[in-house]
């Protein structure tokens, strides 16, 4: 187990986790704006003479200036409202009297939203950071009703609300930089491949990018164009790249005309990117830009743009004039009836969780850990001698996550920078003057250490949250050195409880990346199926039936990618394949996507009237069979019998040569060519998986 190559890969992550810096990533204005949602809570306490439910009032605007700062949220009211909501049925239960009744609770309330929290990156943000209040329950409704205290933290996470609406309002910010990734993941896939045509097929950039601005209800009619119009841009890229391939063996100006042009795509990507976030943007010249690809000696020769890159120059000045009315502004808005976009995201979400009803699914596994963690957790801060017992919780709640590398980083990230907070918070409690107005600017400028941090290093954020919490509800007359060490106990029995568990009970990501390939193998021959079939009977064509079939590869890419990355960082080995034997299988298999991508943008939207190409149905017939195969060995089973590809593409060859229609010429030609890339590439990952039968 301690060979693995995931145990250095892990100490690696912990190590990068503990020094992560990220200073571009940091939000003053935000930061400063969440800190005077808390100054005014704090002074609206003040002023009402310090009520019993006045913690919780402090503590609900606190919790939703974090939500605010949450890297990947969007700026808005929605969030702290959501938080301040949640947060105040966490109160009620968590102020349950019962200790069994309470444990019981703990493990219900932390499966329910966990797996209600799987179903987007915000409600995951939600639930995560109002949970907390769960195990604060005890301490915010001191002196207070239970009811009052629920009530004060729903009211601080409304203050923040108003606070987000102030000015200066970024509202399309988050969209923004969405939108800029997807051009910036495109711009790194041209510049490959003007130097290798044959490089991984890699969209999940763009799948991310997309999904998230399709959950928007309002979004500027710019940014709801440059997103439909990002698979354009790759189809357009990929048919370049395609044709610098062919043009390989053929003439080294050829060669260097469609890398140019792809590098200059490249550069305008990059440059559009930078448009539509930064504050100053650059001017751009497209005629220096089309004066330099213009001079290369295939172009002066020819005198003309080969079709490819003049359908790549279009595409990318579409773009361009989608960043200039992003920049610009005053764009129309384009929004879905509220309560049409509301039905549907909750079909979609019911939907997901429906989905995941079942023992063996990673989000159910995931949380039921979370649930038994929490309960255990409970347990012991309930049976702790001193009051400092919730922090086990607490610290477990927050550590534990879905996979083992992000529990082991967070959960030393946390153990360090929380242990180093509390030791800190409690001795600067010896040299701060005792009365209200020192433990408010102190419990004030811990908040805006927080914020200004909570998207630069999380070790720093979760020092300052320790310090925010002493000063904020934990600060008594007890000695503060004792107190110190204590809370430090308290949060390493929490992260050591959390790690511990998922190593006893864990969901290990290299055990499903078999399943996982051949669940994107199938979804790769279903494409190809659809593609080729396309190719032999464009009437038949269904655009919504090819669209759905992308969506499952991206979809299953995704989440094959993401389990790879995963499963490195994991102490295990076998059996079956490992992240590195995975992702060299899903990296040829990619490269057989991106020959079947070229072939099917030879046919345009609007030729279904096209004549089909004869020959074509039994190359489908060999390829969706060594589909089948690879997605056998894939899952490591017994493969059904083989099918010599090199013979299906020789045939194909030559009932396409025999084909006397110059109108069908270039789609004979790119079929010719690619069914090549598609046999080797297919042949490639079917050497790597040969290998993961037991």
């Amino acid at each position: 187990m301690l060979n693995n190559p995931g145990v250095d890969e892990s100490f690696r992550r912990v190590g990068d986790d503990l020094r992560s810096w990220t200073p571009g990533e940091a939000a003053p204005v935000l930061a400063v704006r969440a800190a005077c949602g808390i100054a005014v809570a704090m002074a609206a306490v003040a002023l009402l003479d310090h009520p019993g439910w006045g913690q919780a009032a402090i503590m609900g605007a606190w919790l939703g200036g974090v939500a605010l700062l949450t890297p990947g949220t969007r700026t808005g009211p929605s969030l702290p409202l959501l938080v301040g909501l949640a947060g105040a049925v966490g109160v009620a239960l968590g102020a349950i009297g019962n200790p069994v009744v309470l444990v019981l609770a703990a493990a219900a309330y932390a499966f329910t939203l966990t797996f209600i929290g799987s179903v987007t990156h915000v409600a995951g943000v939600t639930f995560t950071v109002s949970g907390i209040m769960f195990f604060l329950a005890e301490h915010i409704t001191t002196g207070t009703t239970v009811l009052l205290a629920a009530a004060a933290v729903l009211a601080g996470g409304v203050l923040q609300a108003v606070m987000a609406l102030l000015p200066p309002y970024f509202r399309w910010a988050e969209d923004r930089r969405t939108l800029a990734e997807a051009w910036l993941a495109l711009a790194a896939e041209a510049e490959t491949l003007a130097s290798n045509p044959d490089a991984p097929f890699d969209t999940e950039a763009l799948h991310e990018a997309a999904r998230e601005l399709d959950r928007r209800r309002v979004l500027p009619a710019a940014i709801l164009e440059a997103r439909r119009q990002i698979y354009a841009i790759s189809a357009a890229i990929g048919r370049t790249a395609s044709a610098r391939a062919r043009a390989d063996a053929q003439d080294r100006d050829t060669v260097a005309f469609y890398s140019e042009a792809l590098e200059m795509a490249a550069r305008l990507l990059t440059h559009f990117a930078g448009r539509i976030t930064a504050r100053r943007p650059a001017d751009l010249d497209w005629d220096d830009l089309l004066a330099g690809l213009s001079q290369n000696p295939m172009a002066t020769t020819t005198g003309t743009m080969p079709t490819e890159i003049g359908g790549l120059l279009r595409t990318l000045h579409d773009t361009g004039g989608f960043a200039e009315r992003i920049t610009a502004g005053g764009d129309a808005v384009v929004a879905d009836p509220a309560l049409a976009h509301v039905s549907s995201t909750a079909r979609q979400a019911l939907g997901q969780l429906r989905a995941r009803l079942h023992r063996h699914d990673p989000v159910i596994q995931h949380a039921l850990r979370r649930a038994g963690v929490i309960a255990l957790a409970m347990t012991i801060g309930l049976l702790w001698p001193t009051g400092h017992g919730y922090w086990i919780p607490l610290t477990a709640w927050l550590v534990l996550q879905a996979d083992f590398s992000g529990t082991l980083t967070r959960g030393t990230t946390r153990a360090v920078g929380t242990t180093g907070g509390v030791l800190l918070a409690s001795l600067l409690g010896l040299l701060i003057p005792e009365g209200q107005l020192w433990i408010s600017l102190t419990i004030l400028a811990y908040a805006l250490i927080a914020y200004l941090t909570r998207p630069v290093s999380m070790l720093v954020f979760a020092a300052a949250v320790s310090g925010f919490t002493v000063f904020q509800i934990d600060l008594t007359g007890e000695n503060p050195v004792l107190a110190a060490v204590d809370r430090g106990a308290c949060t390493l029995a929490g992260a050591a409880l959390a790690i511990g568990f998922y190593v006893l009970v864990p969901t290990w990501q290299t055990r499903r990346l078999g399943d996982l390939l051949g669940d994107l193998v199938d979804a790769y021959r279903d494409y190809a199926r659809l593609v080729l079939d396309r190719q032999a009977h464009p009437a038949d064509y269904d655009r919504k039936t090819m669209h759905a079939a992308i969506d499952q590869v991206r979809a299953r890419r995704a989440a094959l990618t993401q389990a790879a990355d995963q499963a490195k960082a994991e102490p295990i080995g076998g059996p079956g394949p490992l992240s590195a034997d995975v992702l060299g299988a899903e990296a040829a298999l990619s490269r057989a996507a991106r020959a079947l991508v070229a072939v099917n943008a030879t046919l345009g939207r609007d030729d279904q009237g096209a004549t089909g190409l004869k020959g074509v149905d039994d190359f489908a017939d060999a390829l969706d069979a060594a589909y089948m195969r690879l997605a056998a060995l894939a899952r490591n089973a017994a493969p059904p019998r083989g099918i010599d590809l090199s013979d299906a593409t020789q045939r194909l060859d030559r009932r396409l040569g025999a084909i006397e229609d110059r109108a069908t010429r270039t789609r004979r030609n790119v079929l010719r060519w690619e069914s090549d890339n598609v046999v080797d590439a297919l042949d490639d990952a079917a050497l790597l998986m040969t290998g993961w039968i037991d």
